[in-house]
């Protein structure tokens, strides 16, 4: 099993006056309450065999072999990034309780919005 964790936050402009502030408390200590919230906090992204599965907290889902490499590469939410997709479909996860407390219960599938929607449709 191989695990990878990764800041996920959004992407901020270089000339950006909260860039300015990040970079003015860059070596002090910061209490995670300050910059932990729904756009930025700490994500494993796991390679167990064949498998692979994205965790914030105690929900997991189960990802592509491509989205697990690029959301190693760039963990920023933007426009079309693989982490604001990840996100998105962790939100769902957690709103629908799927992929809690892996691995003694299964991940949210991959499949998760197609599923929804087939559920919607035969309603």
């Amino acid at each position: 099993m191989n695990i990878t964790k990764v800041q996920i936050s959004p992407i901020v402009p270089q000339g950006s006056e909260i860039k300015r502030r990040w970079i003015a408390f860059r070596n002090r200590y910061i209490p995670i309450r300050f910059y932990q919230d729904d756009r930025h906090y700490r994500a494993s992204v796991i390679q167990s065999q064949d498998q692979y599965f994205y965790q914030v907290g105690n929900t997991t889902i189960q990802i592509t072999a491509y989205e697990y490499e690029k959301v190693i590469q760039n963990p920023r939410l933007y426009y079309f990034s693989s982490a604001l997709k990840l996100h998105h479909r962790l939100a769902k996860a957690k709103e629908l309780g799927l992929g809690m407390y892996w691995p003694e219960h299964a991940a949210a599938p991959i499949d998760l919005f197609d599923q929804i929607n087939q559920v919607r449709s035969s309603v």
